[in-house]
């Protein structure tokens, strides 16, 4: 009985140590790692390649566009882009700069009609800006500003200034009753287009 024991827990241990043998063959295995190893690198190599056609398709391309830019579209195109460049560029009007003077505080505007400005409020008529007088009447000053703009004061009853006096801003001027006229010129021709306010005369130049 005893030998019996001792042959069957060999028999036991035997058939143990085979099933651990056989699952340990099986479970390290190297063939599906292999396998696996070779889709990967053929998936890399296809991506290479899809690349290099991407590039020469991207290529083809630019050689077509470049032969349909030679075409007489392009050709329209820039005509067309060019006259549209010129037309803002070249021929358009100078934008304009506007100017203005103040109006002295003693005085009130009433209307301004053709770029004749009328005033009222007082007896004393001031200069509007520094200047010098360029000529005089029996009713009316003639100040320059600049080389080019001179303002006429008019509908003056007497006169305080002499030719080729300087005056100042808010210098006087002249007395006037009622009424007095001031009028902008530029080169010798009166300002039509002038914008007053209570406070400024507004004008291009």
């Amino acid at each position: 009985m005893e030998y019996e024991g001792i042959n069957n827990i060999i028999c036991d241990a035997e058939e143990n140590d085979w099933l651990d043998v056989s699952y340990s063959e099986r479970k390290y295995v190297n063939k599906p790692a292999k396998a696996a190893r070779k889709k990967i690198n053929f998936k890399f190599k296809l991506t290479k390649k899809m690349q290099i056609i991407a590039i020469a398709v991207c290529c083809v391309a630019a050689l077509a566009a470049l032969l349909f830019i030679d075409g007489n579209f392009s050709k329209d195109v820039f005509k067309t882009v060019k006259t549209a460049f010129s037309a803002s560029v070249f021929t358009r009007e100078p934008t304009p700069v506007s100017a203005n003077i103040a109006i002295p505080v003693n005085v009130n505007l009433v209307d301004v009609k053709d770029g004749v400005a009328t005033f009222n409020g007082g007896k004393a008529a001031l200069s509007f800006t520094d200047g010098k007088v360029t000529d005089i009447t029996d009713k009316s000053v003639t100040v320059e500003i600049d080389d080019k703009t001179t303002i006429t004061y008019d509908n003056l009853k007497k006169v305080f200034v002499a030719v080729g006096d300087t005056v100042s801003a808010n210098g006087l001027l002249a007395q006037y009753d009622g009424q007095f006229t001031a009028t902008i010129f530029t080169n010798g021709e009166a300002v039509k287009d002038v914008i007053a306010s209570e406070k400024q005369l507004t004008w291009n130049v």
